[in-house]
């Protein structure tokens, strides 16, 4: 069975896969509510995680008021779209990190036999209860940045504001998605889990002006954490005409979010058949 997406055996009730996620990620999150001290030391790590990010903003700003012409609002912005879109992410999608696992274990072998799609399986495998802690900081954070920005808050800017966190959650999958199918394809790369992480949470919170421009280029059209964050923000705050490289890319995160998208799936799937082929 090579395919991620398998027919459902002849008289079975038909169910749309969004639904059938639905049931098993809430089966799963009673499963983890039944240990209410796993359940709170599951959130506050995510909590714990997430935190540090703004210290280190905090930290800085005591020392310095702005930061490539950016106050601590707006930077509380950026790192807000990418907190927030993080969350979703982990959310919905973060079991994706546990192919490496699923692999050592035999039970990614289990996902290629059963008539389901072997990606709704992986996502649904377990609920992510940490993604909890990680979306109470982002929001936290972007209560903070809110009140802090001299910004009148439009319907459009909202909407705006609101497609700049979906397409971060979905830049987040499409990377992750690449690196799922290396992991399948290639022993050993399951560390590019840890680097995209650490990367995005080192270097996606902050104004890309501030790097190199080697980095600019490579967070733009390498490793686009940028778009996660980055660019949508200096729309928001208005400092669009002041990014590098161009201020057409402040509208483009919903656009490459499809293509990346589009390509860790493709991706995916190629090495998902590879697997399949030789084990």
């Amino acid at each position: 069975m090579t395919s991620d997406t398998v027919a459902a055996p002849a008289g079975a009730r038909p169910v749309g896969r969004l639904r059938l996620a639905a049931v098993i990620m809430r089966a799963g999150l009673r499963s983890q509510l039944a240990n209410r001290a796993d359940f709170a030391m599951a959130v506050a790590n995510g909590v714990t995680f997430q935190i540090t990010v703004l210290l280190f903003a905090a930290v800085i700003f005591s020392r310095f008021p702005s930061l490539a012409g950016w106050d601590l609002g707006e930077i509380l912005l950026i790192s807000s779209i990418r907190m927030l879109g993080h969350g979703l992410y982990m959310l919905f999608f973060g079991n994706l990190g546990l192919i490496p696992h699923l692999l050592r274990e035999g039970r990614f072998e289990a996902f290629r036999t059963r008539p389901a799609p072997v990606l709704l399986q992986v996502f649904t495998y377990e609920a992510p209860i940490n993604a909890l802690g990680d979306l109470v900081v982002a929001g936290a954070s972007l209560g903070v940045c809110l009140s802090l920005l001299d910004v009148t808050w439009s319907p459009a800017m909202l909407g705006f504001l609101a497609v700049a966190v979906a397409a971060a959650t979905v830049i987040e999958l499409g990377l992750n998605l690449h690196i799922a199918g290396l992991v399948l394809r290639f022993r050993g790369s399951e560390s590019l889990f840890f680097w995209l992480d650490n990367t995005a949470g080192n270097f996606g919170n902050y104004p890309l002006s501030v790097f190199p421009v080697a980095l600019q280029g490579a967070f733009t059209f390498g490793v686009p954490i940028a778009f996660a964050g980055y660019y949508p923000a200096a729309w928001l705050t208005g400092h669009a005409d002041s990014v590098p490289l161009s201020p057409v890319l402040v509208y483009l995160s919903p656009l490459v979010a499809l293509l990346v998208l589009a390509s860790g799936l493709a991706l995916w799937r190629r090495c998902l058949a590879w697997y399949a082929r030789n084990g």
